[in-house]
């Protein structure tokens, strides 16, 4: 059940990154000393953050922090110092560099570079191909429309491509990474990552700890192959259909559930019955009672995997599987 908790976990951060990024062009006011919640609790904490995310700060008469600077329709170059800053670039290439405070900061339109600096950063790119940089604290990144670079760097961050093929880097710090349309690249890096694609055929990189991979959203169209790599640590896999699951090093679980009689089935491409485990998830309604059957497929040794008849998966390699070895668990209702 520890794998299910973490995935219901991940779309709950997931439909909070949707809200804050899918409309960052609304107004309103916002104080920009408020304090940032934290992304995993309740509706209310998710509603500071929209507060944070969607708002400029309002304008202050004077003061070293806590001002909105604009820029113009051209090509800016803004610099804020070490109090809480708001910028808004508006058009134009811009260059935004804030070096600390809890900043908010948005690129407009065309393609900006913006660093936040030290401290917990509201960082969206909106329109363009933009590079965005939160460095130290835990950020909150969105790519918007465009193709983008997303770094977090240090803390734990939250970073979403938004549409375009887009680039995710976590670095440091537990971090949710989020991808929308495109063809996206997650890298987790460092410490415990969850990274759960979208649209188009993405691929996730775990990199080092014990993170959470996943290629499939219930309730999305999933007809894009996605690519799940763990890399080092004990991490979960969730695959959607058509997807290649590599866990790499580390004691793996790997996902599987009636989402994938929608599509292909997934493919397990390095399954280590002495160290790693097949999950599959089952809505009892739909499966009262839950048949699993294993029949070989093609001349290498793979093993494809069938609930109640309907293929979920293929493992590589897998001629040593039994039905035994693969946990059957029934989805929480609601």
């Amino acid at each position: 059940m520890l794998g299910l908790v973490a995935v219901l976990g991940a779309l709950s951060a997931g439909l909070m990154l949707d809200a804050l990024f899918s409309s960052s062009d609304e107004g309103g006011e916002h104080d920009a000393e408020a304090p940032r919640e934290d992304s995993d609790d309740s509706s209310g904490e998710t509603g500071d953050l929209l507060d944070l995310a969607l708002a400029a700060p309002e304008r202050a008469e004077g003061g070293a922090g806590d001002a909105l600077q604009e820029g113009t329709a051209g090509n800016d170059k803004l610099a804020g110092g070490r109090a809480d800053d708001g910028f808004d670039g508006l058009g134009g290439m811009d260059q935004i560099v804030s070096r600390g405070g809890d900043d908010w900061i948005a690129g407009g339109a065309g393609n900006d570079y913006v660093f936040g600096g030290s401290g917990a950063d509201t960082i969206l790119g909106q329109g363009g191909d933009d590079a965005l940089t939160g460095e130290g604290g835990a950020d909150l990144l969105g790519g918007g429309a465009g193709n983008d670079s997303l770094a977090g760097h240090d803390g734990d961050d939250l970073l979403a491509g938004g549409s375009g093929d887009d680039t995710l880097m976590g670095g440091s710090g537990d971090d949710t990474l989020r991808d929308g349309a495109g063809d996206d690249w997650l890298a987790g890096g460092y410490d415990d990552d969850l990274l759960q694609a979208g649209a188009g055929s993405d691929t996730l990189d775990g990199e080092f700890g014990a993170d959470t991979l996943i290629g499939h959203t219930p309730g999305e169209a999933d007809s894009e192959t996605d690519f799940l790599n763990g890399g080092t640590g004990d991490d979960l896999l969730v695959a959607g259909a058509g997807d290649y699951a590599t866990g790499g090093e580390g004691a793996d679980r790997f996902q599987l559930g009636d989402w994938l009689e929608e599509g292909d089935g997934a493919r397990l491409m390095d399954f280590d019955g002495a160290a790693d485990k097949i999950e599959v998830v089952y809505d009892p309604e739909v499966h009262p009672e839950p048949q699993l059957t294993l029949e070989p497929a093609g001349a290498g040794g793979d093993v494809a995997v069938f609930l109640d008849g309907l293929p979920l998966a293929v493992v590589a390699g897998g001629q040593g599987l039994a039905v035994s070895d693969i946990v059957l668990t029934p989805a929480p209702k609601g």
